[in-house]
Protein backbone atom coordinates (compact mmCIF):
# COMPACT_ATOMS: atom_id res chain seq x y z
CA UNK A 1 0.00 0.00 0.00
CA UNK A 2 2.98 2.50 0.95
CA UNK A 3 4.73 1.99 -1.85
CA UNK A 4 1.37 2.53 -4.11
CA UNK A 5 0.86 5.57 -2.82
CA UNK A 6 5.10 7.03 -3.17
CA UNK A 7 4.17 5.82 -6.94
CA UNK A 8 0.62 7.75 -7.39
CA UNK A 9 2.06 10.87 -5.48
CA UNK A 10 5.50 10.27 -7.45
CA UNK A 11 3.66 10.04 -11.01
CA UNK A 12 1.72 13.24 -10.10
CA UNK A 13 4.72 15.28 -8.95
CA UNK A 14 6.38 14.24 -12.45
CA UNK A 15 3.32 15.23 -14.52
CA UNK A 16 3.15 18.77 -12.48
CA UNK A 17 6.92 19.63 -13.46
CA UNK A 18 5.91 18.45 -17.13
CA UNK A 19 3.32 20.16 -17.43
CA UNK A 20 5.34 23.31 -15.75
CA UNK A 21 7.74 22.87 -17.95
CA UNK A 22 5.94 22.99 -21.16
CA UNK A 23 3.57 25.81 -20.25
CA UNK A 24 6.82 27.58 -19.27
CA UNK A 25 4.85 27.98 -15.45
CA UNK A 26 2.65 30.54 -16.60
CA UNK A 27 -0.29 28.34 -16.39
CA UNK A 28 -1.81 27.08 -13.23
CA UNK A 29 -1.19 23.20 -12.65
CA UNK A 30 -3.46 21.03 -13.65
CA UNK A 31 -6.57 19.52 -11.95
CA UNK A 32 -4.62 15.74 -11.62
CA UNK A 33 -2.36 17.35 -9.08
CA UNK A 34 -4.64 18.69 -7.03
CA UNK A 35 -6.66 15.44 -6.75
CA UNK A 36 -4.19 13.63 -5.43
CA UNK A 37 -3.68 9.26 -4.92
CA UNK A 38 -7.12 9.10 -4.59
CA UNK A 39 -7.34 5.62 -5.43
CA UNK A 40 -6.62 3.18 -7.95
CA UNK A 41 -7.53 6.06 -10.76
CA UNK A 42 -4.61 8.30 -9.65
CA UNK A 43 -1.89 7.53 -11.37
CA UNK A 44 -4.21 7.10 -14.60
CA UNK A 45 -5.45 10.60 -14.20
CA UNK A 46 -2.10 11.88 -13.42
CA UNK A 47 -0.62 10.30 -16.58
CA UNK A 48 -3.34 11.48 -19.06
CA UNK A 49 -3.17 15.14 -18.08
CA UNK A 50 0.45 14.63 -18.51
CA UNK A 51 0.06 13.71 -21.82
CA UNK A 52 -2.75 15.79 -22.46
CA UNK A 53 -0.28 18.99 -20.87
CA UNK A 54 2.49 17.65 -23.35
CA UNK A 55 1.07 19.41 -26.32
CA UNK A 56 2.65 22.39 -27.60
CA UNK A 57 0.44 25.42 -25.62
CA UNK A 58 -0.53 28.54 -27.79
CA UNK A 59 1.33 31.29 -25.68
CA UNK A 60 5.43 31.17 -26.24
CA UNK A 61 7.51 29.99 -23.00
CA UNK A 62 10.63 32.03 -21.35
CA UNK A 63 13.76 32.27 -23.21
CA UNK A 64 16.82 29.85 -21.95
CA UNK A 65 18.43 31.07 -19.32
CA UNK A 66 21.76 30.94 -21.28
CA UNK A 67 21.77 31.97 -25.45
CA UNK A 68 24.63 32.61 -27.85
CA UNK A 69 24.88 36.23 -29.47
CA UNK A 70 23.20 35.94 -32.35
CA UNK A 71 25.19 38.33 -33.80
CA UNK A 72 29.01 37.39 -33.58
CA UNK A 73 29.97 40.70 -33.32
CA UNK A 74 28.27 40.80 -29.68
CA UNK A 75 30.23 37.87 -28.79
CA UNK A 76 33.66 38.17 -26.59
CA UNK A 77 35.80 39.95 -28.40
CA UNK A 78 38.86 37.74 -27.71
CA UNK A 79 39.64 34.58 -25.86
CA UNK A 80 42.84 33.07 -24.27
CA UNK A 81 45.45 33.69 -27.12
CA UNK A 82 47.53 30.60 -28.56
CA UNK A 83 50.35 30.53 -30.08
CA UNK A 84 52.06 27.96 -32.73
CA UNK A 85 55.30 27.85 -34.28
CA UNK A 86 55.47 25.90 -37.59
CA UNK A 87 58.39 24.35 -37.40
CA UNK A 88 58.73 23.82 -33.44
CA UNK A 89 62.58 23.63 -34.11
CA UNK A 90 65.21 24.75 -36.80
CA UNK A 91 68.58 26.47 -36.65
CA UNK A 92 69.44 29.63 -36.23
CA UNK A 93 68.21 32.24 -38.80
CA UNK A 94 65.28 29.94 -40.62
CA UNK A 95 62.56 31.85 -41.06
CA UNK A 96 59.39 30.14 -39.00
CA UNK A 97 56.05 31.17 -39.12
CA UNK A 98 54.29 31.96 -36.06
CA UNK A 99 50.20 31.58 -36.17
CA UNK A 100 48.47 32.91 -33.14
CA UNK A 101 44.90 32.90 -32.56
CA UNK A 102 42.79 34.61 -30.00
CA UNK A 103 43.23 38.45 -29.33
CA UNK A 104 40.60 40.86 -30.51
CA UNK A 105 40.20 42.52 -34.00
CA UNK A 106 42.63 45.03 -35.23
CA UNK A 107 45.13 44.37 -31.67
CA UNK A 108 48.85 45.19 -32.05
CA UNK A 109 50.75 42.47 -30.94
CA UNK A 110 54.28 42.44 -30.57
CA UNK A 111 56.25 38.98 -30.97
CA UNK A 112 59.25 38.40 -28.87
CA UNK A 113 61.98 35.31 -28.24
CA UNK A 114 63.11 34.36 -25.12
CA UNK A 115 66.06 32.22 -24.97
CA UNK A 116 67.18 29.76 -22.75
CA UNK A 117 69.17 32.77 -20.00
CA UNK A 118 65.49 34.67 -20.03
CA UNK A 119 66.54 37.11 -21.97
CA UNK A 120 64.09 38.79 -24.21
CA UNK A 121 64.70 39.63 -27.79
CA UNK A 122 61.76 42.25 -29.59
CA UNK A 123 61.28 40.77 -33.22
CA UNK A 124 58.64 42.68 -34.57
CA UNK A 125 55.09 44.06 -33.87
CA UNK A 126 51.99 42.73 -35.49
CA UNK A 127 48.31 43.57 -36.10
CA UNK A 128 45.34 41.10 -35.35
CA UNK A 129 42.85 40.96 -37.91
CA UNK A 130 39.75 40.75 -38.21
CA UNK A 131 38.89 37.62 -36.31
CA UNK A 132 41.49 37.94 -33.97
CA UNK A 133 44.77 36.04 -35.81
CA UNK A 134 47.49 36.36 -37.20
CA UNK A 135 50.67 34.77 -39.29
CA UNK A 136 54.02 36.26 -39.46
CA UNK A 137 57.11 34.82 -40.49
CA UNK A 138 60.44 35.61 -38.39
CA UNK A 139 64.03 34.64 -38.19
CA UNK A 140 65.11 32.44 -35.76
CA UNK A 141 67.58 34.39 -33.40
CA UNK A 142 70.35 33.03 -31.74
CA UNK A 143 70.31 31.23 -28.25
CA UNK A 144 73.05 32.99 -26.62
CA UNK A 145 71.62 31.78 -23.14
CA UNK A 146 73.39 28.45 -21.33
CA UNK A 147 70.83 28.22 -18.81
CA UNK A 148 68.84 25.12 -18.93
CA UNK A 149 65.23 27.09 -19.34
CA UNK A 150 63.67 26.10 -22.70
CA UNK A 151 63.72 29.01 -25.38
CA UNK A 152 60.06 30.07 -26.74
CA UNK A 153 58.58 32.28 -28.75
CA UNK A 154 56.50 34.98 -26.96
CA UNK A 155 53.60 37.36 -28.12
CA UNK A 156 51.80 39.84 -25.94
CA UNK A 157 49.05 42.40 -26.60
CA UNK A 158 50.52 46.73 -26.64
CA UNK A 159 46.81 47.17 -26.65
CA UNK A 160 45.55 45.61 -23.62
CA UNK A 161 48.47 44.52 -21.14
CA UNK A 162 47.24 41.97 -19.18
CA UNK A 163 48.72 38.60 -18.28
CA UNK A 164 45.42 36.87 -19.97
CA UNK A 165 46.31 38.34 -23.06
CA UNK A 166 49.68 37.20 -24.24
CA UNK A 167 51.19 33.33 -25.03
CA UNK A 168 53.92 31.41 -25.77
CA UNK A 169 55.33 28.16 -27.42
CA UNK A 170 58.53 26.23 -26.92
CA UNK A 171 60.93 26.51 -29.37
CA UNK A 172 64.22 24.57 -29.98
CA UNK A 173 66.73 25.56 -31.78
CA UNK A 174 69.09 23.55 -33.26
CA UNK A 175 72.87 23.23 -34.52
Amino acid sequence: MTAAVITAAATIIAAVIAAVAVSGGDSPPPAASAAGPAGPSGPTTASTSASASAEPSSTPSDPPLQTLPADPATATPHSRPRLVAVPDRAPEGTVVTLKATGFAPDEQIRIVFRDSDYTEKELRDVTAGPDGSFAAEVHVPSDTGTAMETPVFRVYSLDDVDTDNQADTPFTVTE
